[in-house]
């Protein structure tokens, strides 16, 4: 499993990593934002995400969403491909992820928005502290 920072070689995933956010989105029933095939280029062109690949088969993917002049980072649209899940592979992504804004946005505050239980768990293994959403600016 490689575990790297995307790019425009990568293009040919946004589709899939598209699809498996949707699929996942109907499979939770929760209200993930739709992340287009364009909207996915645009992190792989500047290089602000992280894919993970199986050989050449699609496995994760997370990216960062950048605002106020560099001053806020959130580590956005983690998601693991089903025929990958249960094996770390997030927790992995997320770190990975996670380093990339440090080393991009060395004086941002990062931060992950997540309604699901186990990414605020994993989060907070990785030394994120949870806050409300008044608390973040």
């Amino acid at each position: 499993m490689e575990i790297v920072i995307a790019n425009e070689s990568h293009f040919k995933y946004a589709k899939i990593i598209s699809d498996t956010i949707a699929e996942s989105a109907k499979v939770r029933g929760t209200g993930i934002a739709q992340r287009t095939p364009e909207y996915i280029i645009k992190r792989l062109e500047h290089e602000n995400a992280i894919i993970a690949l199986d050989d050449d088969k699609f496995a994760g993917f997370c990216y960062i969403e950048v605002w106020g002049h560099q001053k806020f980072v959130a580590n956005s649209g983690l998601i693991v491909h089903p025929d990958y899940r249960n094996q770390g592979l997030a927790k992995k992504i997320k770190k990975a992820i996670f380093e990339l804004s440090l080393k991009k946005f060395p004086e941002a505050k990062i931060f992950g928005i997540t309604t699901g239980l186990a990414v605020m768990k994993m989060n907070y293994e990785l030394g994120y502290k949870p806050v409300t959403f008044s608390e973040l600016t």
